[in-house]
């Protein structure tokens, strides 16, 4: 029989934040009582490891790992539909361990019923289904040990965001425990080592409990919680202090358990595993979840997420049994969204509060293709950006707000869409030596994305418009389009030049005499590939502002040679004789125009950029920008420091 009479306290109260609590106010009746012959044989048959929650003497959840021997299938059997049987391989340093002789040595009686939690998971299909109950019995064979667990809720749950793995048994590991501070003081940090493991993870295993008031107990017993997190590599994040962890929400089922056991009973533990290596990472701390205001003073742009100050973490190398088979490569969710950087990690950005919300209104669009085009949004504030830095912004207004969607097979990315994108700007007004205005103009140049909300809705005003009123394309601020900008963002600009290098020379501006240092031509390397040509837009815009005169060699790599070199032509004229360039056109289109100056060295090349060609360049920096897999194959070739900007906003 269910342990479940309904939602708890922490459960409703979380439903209520998000303002779902009157579509699932029953569905406490899908996690049944008993597990269904599907769950029973999905354990049985299917999964080389489950993992699980349990208490340690203090009341901590802690994440374990119970494997079958050597990694192999078939070590979970289930007698009855409440019952499941484990004979488990468990390491020294798993928190199981030191929990389960706890739970057996107490003479507090109130302490004695162990309580645990799993979730099963199936990589290869992204199966999984939950448990929740207690430890009847445990024992030991050898170096296996007899869990009998009684379940009393089992529920079928959601695969959205578990990444795809062909995991295959490695029987023949050696764990070692490399870090254990099980009460580590307030003022320590994890080692650093353990933050990157943490900052490289895309998967993590969340343990949270629910320690019932005696008043709620009768109705609501206590109970413990097993799930799963995914996302893209670094979806979790550590703070400065180096020991709280923020683990941002994403859309799912709207049931809120874990967010509910977390808002009744402050505490969660996580473990991360490696698949590669079989390393993991067990933590478990104080946990809060942040909603609005609070959670975006943290991670920018997320409205809900939870912190977990940790309390007391495991490091284990070469624990788990199975590992991602030689020669495969994890396939992510494609409901995964980007990963999103906490505010303290980017200095360079500056977001703007909701009491001091910034609008910007559509101004003009130039069309350069089918699927590239410049849009830009005139803002009454002036607005301080670096040239190189992006744009965030809103467009819920624009667009109206995404509504809830559980599954979208035919669109994913649109299920945990907060209308909100980010995009290099290409031009501002408050680049030019003297500003017009009291406000500013910006300008964002970007390429159609194919079934992109936003994309596609401005590419399908600006050809509406150029069919039946293309005068509004050079002014259409009378369509009272407009947006919030959200924040300016980004650490893709120029290194600042410094007046006081070089032989000192006397130039004359406004009529003052100054002196300043001449610096040698500064020599960079630019890659761009395709649309990624914008922020290098932006910044020759702003060499004029330098001390410096700059030497720089272009790289681009485009499906679209006539248009990037109109874009470019257009940007080179700020830069006047500043800027000696060299630009190299990498593209499978072999007829095309220059409108570059006669000032620009232009060379063409038949194909794609390779880091053979790359490699040849020696010059003080290197700036990337194009998609991953661009950044990925051009980089391979560069000496010297490089700086990159992708499009995984």
């Amino acid at each position: 029989m269910s342990s479940l009479n309904g939602w708890h306290r922490g459960e409703r109260a979380i439903q209520e934040k998000f303002g779902f609590h009157g579509a699932v106010s029953q569905s406490w009746t899908k996690i049944e009582g008993e597990m269904r012959e599907q769950h029973r044989d999905f354990y049985s048959t299917r999964l080389p490891f489950i993992p699980v929650t349990t208490l340690d003497s203090m009341g901590r959840p802690w994440s374990s790992i119970l494997a079958g021997p050597h990694g192999e299938i078939g070590w979970v059997s289930s007698e009855t539909y409440d019952q499941l049987s484990m004979r488990a391989e468990v390491w020294d340093g798993d928190p199981l361990k030191a929990n389960a002789d706890y739970h057996a040595g107490t003479t507090d009686e109130s302490q004695r019923k162990m309580l645990i939690a799993g979730i099963g998971v199936e990589f290869s299909t992204r199966r999984r289904n939950k448990f929740a109950g207690s430890v009847k019995a445990i024992g030991k064979q050898g170096e296996l040990l007899d869990i009998c667990a009684t379940v009393n809720q089992a529920i079928g749950n959601c695969p959205k965001y578990i990444t795809i793995r062909n995991l295959v048994s490695f029987p023949h590991t050696k764990p070692r425990v490399i870090h254990q501070e099980i009460n580590i003081p307030p003022t320590d940090r994890l080692p650093s080592d353990l933050i990157t493991f943490i900052l490289s993870s895309d998967t993590v295993f969340v343990g949270s409990s629910y320690s019932a008031s005696e008043e709620d107990a009768p109705r609501f017993p206590s109970h413990l919680g097993m799930n799963h997190r995914g996302g893209r590599p670094g979806f979790v994040r550590v703070r400065n202090d180096g020991r709280t962890l923020v683990l941002p929400d994403y859309s799912g089922n709207r049931l809120m358990t874990s967010l509910g056991n977390i808002e009744a009973t402050a505490l969660a533990s996580l473990t991360f595993p490696s698949f590669t290596d079989g390393s993991l990472l067990y933590v478990t701390g104080i946990a809060h979840n942040l909603f609005g205001a609070p959670a975006q003073a943290i991670m920018p742009s997320q409205n809900a997420l939870s912190t977990i100050e940790i309390t007391g973490y495991i490091f284990i190398e070469d624990a788990l049994p199975v590992r991602q088979r030689e020669g495969t490569e994890p396939q992510r969710s494609p409901y995964a969204p980007p990963v999103k950087l906490l505010k303290e990690e980017q200095a360079s950005s500056r977001y703007f509060s909701s009491e001091d919300a910034i609008h910007a209104t559509l101004s003009r669009i130039q069309l350069h293709s089918s699927d590239i085009a410049t849009f830009a949004f005139e803002s009454p504030h002036k607005l301080n950006i670096i040239p190189g830095q992006a744009a965030i912004l809103d467009f819920t207004s624009f667009l109206g707000a995404s509504p809830y969607r559980h599954m979208a097979a035919e669109n994913p990315n649109s299920v945990n869409d907060d209308r909100i994108r980010t995009w290099t700007i290409s031009w501002c007004s408050s680049w030019k030596s003297v500003a017009d205005g009291v406000g500013t103009t910006f300008s964002l140049t970007m390429r159609l994305k194919p079934g992109g909300a936003v994309t596609g809705a401005l590419f399908d005003i600006a050809n509406k418009l150029s069919a039946v009123r293309p005068e509004l394309l050079e002014d259409s601020r009378p369509l009272g389009l407009g947006v919030t900008l959200v924040g300016i963002g980004g650490d893709f600009v120029l290194e600042p030049t410094d007046p006081h290098e070089g032989p000192e020379i006397a130039i004359t501006r406004e009529e003052e005499q100054i002196s300043v240092r001449k610096n040698a031509p500064r020599k960079l390397l630019w890659i761009a590939g395709g649309i990624g040509i914008t922020p290098f837009l932006a910044m020759l815009c702003d060499i004029p502002s330098h001390f410096a005169e700059y030497e720089i060699t272009l790289l681009l790599s485009t499906r679209e040679p006539d248009v990037m070199l109109s874009l470019l032509s257009n940007a080179i004229e700020a830069a006047a004789h500043k800027v000696k360039l060299v630009v190299h056109v990498f593209s499978h289109t072999e007829q095309f125009k220059s409108s570059l100056p006669t000032s620009v060295s232009l060379h063409r090349h038949s194909g794609r950029i390779t880091s053979s060609f790359v490699s040849d360049f020696k010059v003080e920096c290197v700036y990337v920008c194009g998609s991953e897999m661009f950044e990925r194959e051009v980089i391979q070739g560069v000496v010297g420091k490089v700086r990159k900007e992708g499009f995984a906003y």
